[in-house]
């Protein structure tokens, strides 16, 4: 790109920051989008996909296969401790995950394939709306995503803080976690504290669960496997000497191969009703799978270092852990292959850390990101021509 079309990327991007909007309430941000997606001059764009979700067509010279690229537009519940200029304006609300990064970079990419369109094929531009609670690219698949823009790959890009500005990470094995959520309830009639014989209490139940869950990756699941079970939120009563009724707990559990996930789902069910059996508690379980894991296709993750190879040579290809992080960027890799990698976003003490309050996405990354999406883009489907052309 330009420079002048880097600025105005960078300009679009801080309009999406200083405007954030939650998950399921991205209206603005994906009017915006469209508007700039026409601006650039993509050949169609279609709005209110899953919800507020927005495609925009850009057909090659020729005729050919299709490549799929994605962005997340959504913000999160945060309050912004930053002083920049272009701070949130909406109280309580932010883009502390680098959405607003994400979509800049694709309509850059989006700019770059307008103005040296592919020699073959098409590319669908995905922005997609609520990755933040995992409903997003469900929603839009079961809108009929696929169907009405089929595609035989998918790439996008993710920030990562802790990796050096720029640098990219292509992983070969799973490496964000599937997401599930639960939560459970232990009710009773209550009592006193002083006569508890009288009555179940869920404050015990509560936490003989809390600590029973500790066992479902220490005893029930190979070392080898990698998962993690969490309670973030307990509540119940709010005198000393009063039994409640009932105590709620709700939890995450993370994990990368699909028979642990269903292992941990069965674990967490037999725990709930053997401390209620025990304790005399009535249960009440509300498990909630959200985001499969993010596996990239050997293939694809081939061509994405590939790409970062010819345009800024393999030293910028660097190895960083995986993340029990979830991304529902997996429920498209479910569906066709593709590869989902993180650009370096900095590193660093001073460098702030996705989901906190004084984040901010790179703006020096934007451009290099815009160049990777567009690159994978083009060489995924110059690579099918060339493939066409031997046989």
């Amino acid at each position: 790109m330009k420079e002048r079309d880097i600025e105005r990327m960078i300009a679009f991007r801080r309009e999406l920051h200083r405007f954030p909007e939650l998950s399921c309430g991205e209206q603005q941000t994906a009017e915006r989008v469209a508007g700039m997606l026409r601006e650039i001059g993509v050949d169609e764009v279609h709005q209110g996909i899953g919800g507020h979700g927005v495609v925009g067509i850009i057909n090659g010279l020729s005729a050919g296969r299709s490549v799929g690229l994605r962005a997340d537009m959504d913000a999160l519940p945060l309050s912004e401790e930053n002083t920049i200029e272009y701070r949130s304006s909406h109280q309580g609300v932010m883009h502390a995950c680098g959405h607003d990064g994400h979509t800049a970079m694709l309509a850059g990419a989006a700019l770059s394939l307008v103005q040296n369109r592919p020699s073959s094929g098409r590319v669908v531009l995905i922005f997609q709306p609520a990755e933040e609670l995992g409903t997003g690219a469900p929603a839009m698949l079961d809108d009929g995503l696929l169907e009405r823009f089929p595609i035989d790959a998918i790439f996008g890009l993710h920030n990562w803080p802790g990796v050096e500005a720029g640098c990219f990470v292509v992983h070969d094995r799973p490496h964000m976690a599937s997401s599930d959520d639960f939560e459970v309830r232990f009710n009773s009639e209550g009592g006193h504290g002083a006569m508890p014989h009288l009555a179940p209490d869920p404050v015990l139940a509560s936490g003989l669960f809390v600590t029973a869950l500790q066992q479902i990756v220490s005893r029930n699941t190979n070392p080898e496997d990698i998962a993690v079970v969490s309670v973030g939120s307990l509540q119940s009563g709010h005198a000393s000497n009063i039994i409640p009724a009932s105590a709620r707990l709700k939890g995450t559990a993370r994990s990368f191969k699909p028979e642990i996930r269903r292992q941990i789902e069965k674990r967490i069910h037999d725990i709930v009703e053997g401390i209620a059996l025990a304790t005399g508690c009535s249960p009440a379980i509300d498990y909630r799978p959200s985001t499969p894991p993010v596996a990239n296709d050997p293939a694809c993750a081939a061509l994405s270092r590939s790409v970062v190879a010819e345009l800024w040579g393999e030293a910028l290809l660097v190895d960083h852990p995986i993340s029990m992080g979830a991304d529902d960027m997996g429920a498209f890799l479910e569906k066709v292959p593709g590869a989902y990698a993180w650009i370096g976003n900095g590193c660093g003490s001073a460098a702030p850390q996705l989901h906190q309050p004084d984040y901010d996405f790179n703006d020096g990354i934007l451009e290099k990101g815009s160049r990777f999406l567009a690159h994978a883009a083009r060489r995924f489907l110059d690579s099918n021509r060339l493939v066409q052309g031997v046989i």
